[in-house]
């Protein structure tokens, strides 16, 4: 029940987000606007994509190589099938796969394997929140839905900050971080506070594993790499629709639909995704444009992603590396691994603490 409800409530995410997206809009003169445009850029898109989920890959490796050195074949295929189920399966609940796809204990603990996707994404969340208020500091004052989009960059920006505070907190102060969890939660259900004080204690020991040094300084530069392969993606298929965009324009959008596609929505992100990149286009292309050609583009990327992911997803599920019933159970299976590896460290610590006494 508690999963059909939360379909049901990305259904109608997504359903209001594309009601706001084509209220108005002739839907023909759009779909004439696809298939018109010079499909030339599309391949070259296509192309970048695929450097996209290499640099995403090579990342993502970095990150694990201090716990285990995974094969990179391992790897990979999980980044896959993460990826396309991140952007296929409703609510963002395919972001639970990556880390349960690639755990391999003992060598690769559950709580290493989230840790290592934790740290991206908040340096993902930092770097392009960083970037879209910067890049709408260009943004001529008085433009229509400057101060929205700019309001949230700042909340994004500052959600992530904290994170990044709170897991240096956690980095440094194991106990402290578990103690705050648990006063945070212990007003609305005391064995809940338990429940996720021990996996967060759990998820720090993880956290303790992730590469410093050069290691943390490529893996930011690699950053850099693919945010920036993000948006030369988006600004070339957007020549294909006669729509300009300077490199700052570019990055705008993708600011923009990074923060769009943060707000849980239905299969595919559909709705948000194409909302999110029109809304973005509107701060520097005329309307007449936007309601036409800018609507085409915004489905032609979003339909371009989902080729992409789903294609390198479904290769992947092919290969010996993966299991397709196990994407469904990685929410669960990462929260009971989480439940298990904490009951370890505290055995562990006790019997420390015996031979300690000893």
């Amino acid at each position: 029940m508690r999963r059909a409800l939360q379909a049901l409530a990305g259904l109608a995410v997504s359903g209001v987000a594309l009601w706001l997206t084509l209220r108005g809009k002739d839907l023909s003169a759009i779909w004439r606007a696809g298939w018109e445009a010079d499909h030339r850029y599309l391949l070259g898109y296509l192309l970048t994509a695929s450097a996209i989920h290499f640099a995403r890959t090579v990342r993502w490796r970095i990150l694990l190589d201090p716990v285990a050195r995974i094969p990179f074949a391992r790897i990979n295929a999980a980044c896959a099938v993460g990826f396309m189920a991140l952007f296929i399966l409703p609510l963002r609940i395919g972001e639970f796969a990556r880390p349960y796809l690639v755990a391999q204990r003992p060598a690769l603990r559950v709580s290493a394997a989230l840790s290592s996707v934790v740290v991206e994404r908040v340096a993902d969340g930092v770097f392009t929140a960083g970037m879209l208020v910067l890049a709408l500091l260009a943004v001529p004052e008085g433009t229509a839905n400057l101060p929205l989009l700019r309001g949230a960059g700042w909340v994004m920006l500052g959600l992530f900050a904290g994170l990044v505070a709170f897991l240096v907190v956690a980095y440094r102060s194991r106990d402290r971080a578990v103690s705050l969890t648990r006063r945070l939660l212990a007003p609305l259900s005391p064995r809940l506070a338990d429940r996720v004080g021990g996996m967060m204690d759990a998820f720090i020991h993880g956290l303790r594993q992730v590469p410093g040094g050069r290691g943390l300084a490529t893996f930011l530069l690699l950053t850099v790499a693919y945010w920036g392969l993000n948006g030369l993606g988006m600004l070339i298929l957007a020549r294909g629709f006669g729509i300009t965009l300077d490199l700052v324009q570019a990055f705008t959008v993708l600011g923009v639909l990074v923060v769009g596609v943060m707000i849980p929505a239905g299969p595919g992100m559909v709705g948000t995704f194409q909302y999110a990149v029109v809304l973005a286009l509107s701060l520097f292309v005329p309307r007449e444009v936007v309601d036409v050609r800018g609507q085409a583009y915004a489905n032609v990327l979003w339909g371009a992603q989902l080729f992409q992911l789903t294609l390198f997803g479904l290769v992947a599920l092919f290969s010996r590396h993966i299991r397709l019933a196990a994407i469904f159970r990685a929410p669960g299976e990462i929260e009971s691994g989480l439940e298990e590896e904490e009951r370890d460290y505290q055995a562990q610590e006790a019997g420390r603490g015996k031979g300690g006494g000893a």
